[in-house]
């Protein structure tokens, strides 16, 4: 059955608006993904889809899996009231927020260390899907994973892939005691290249924050350094650009690719 919500007073109309905002995503517990492709996504991953709101000139598709979940249908005033984008695509979900899983006993993953900027957590997400990673590991600082911008620039890699979120110094420290391999990019003396990295099968890449690198604390950790000789003039790479180099080097030196 599909519920019609008609005034923008309604509570989900103005809870699902609230939920661009991280006080109230933490509140309500709740984050919303926008469009058909990420709702189908949402919709067959682990993640629980709470409610499916479309615009009345949205066509629903037949094969949705709707399913047990809270249809609404709403004008396209209010739906764009709701949406994050300035030209919606005229369907969203919002799901709930995940408990951060178990320490894994063995994988490839990435650690992102106070990485700020949504696009670029973003792309790092949908990298390490693409590398076949295990993971992404975030630490405290990082952007909120669950940032409607950042949902949408992993075109569907959050729901593929598993995330760590909030995971602190002591937490990595504890990783490192059952086994796994912390590899930082950083310039050092000590730093190889990614090409002469050694790479397990319980490997952490640890990449740091884009104004200031990785954290003292993090970079103390490391049981190796990395860092990716340049030919240009260039100063730096953007942090995503890095990631994406070590993790495909690391994903191919571990057969994953």
């Amino acid at each position: 059955m599909v519920q019609e919500i008609t005034s923008s007073e309604h509570k989900l109309v103005k809870k699902i608006a609230s939920l661009k905002e991280k006080k109230y995503r933490e509140r309500y517990g709740e984050f919303m993904v926008e469009g058909a492709l990420s709702v189908t996504w949402a919709l067959s991953s682990p993640y629980q889809v709470r409610d499916i709101v479309f615009s009345e000139d949205f066509h629903l598709p037949e094969d949705l899996q709707t399913e047990g979940k809270n249809l609404v249908k709403v004008s396209a005033h209010l739906f764009a009231k709701m949406a994050d984008t300035k030209t919606p695509q005229g369907i969203l979900c919002t799901c709930s927020l995940p408990e951060t899983p178990a320490m894994p006993e063995a994988g490839l993953f990435v650690y992102c260390d106070r990485v700020r900027d949504p696009g670029n957590l973003g792309t790092i997400i949908r990298t390490a899907d693409a590398m076949g990673f295990d993971g992404v590991i975030l630490s405290p600082d990082c952007v909120d994973p669950y940032n409607p911008k950042l949902v949408r620039s992993t075109m569907g890699s959050l729901f593929h892939i598993t995330l760590y979120d909030g995971v602190d110094y002591e937490t990595m420290a504890t990783w490192q005691k059952h086994g796994f391999s912390l590899v930082v990019s950083a310039l050092s003396e000590r730093a190889v290249t990614p090409q002469e990295l050694s790479v397990t099968d319980k490997t952490v890449i640890v990449m740091g924050n884009e104004a200031s690198g990785v954290s003292k604390e993090i970079l103390s950790l490391a049981d190796s350094v990395v860092k990716i000789p340049m030919a240009g003039s260039a100063e730096s790479l953007n942090v995503a650009a890095a990631a994406a180099i070590l993790m495909y080097e690391a994903a191919r030196k571990c057969k994953r690719i």
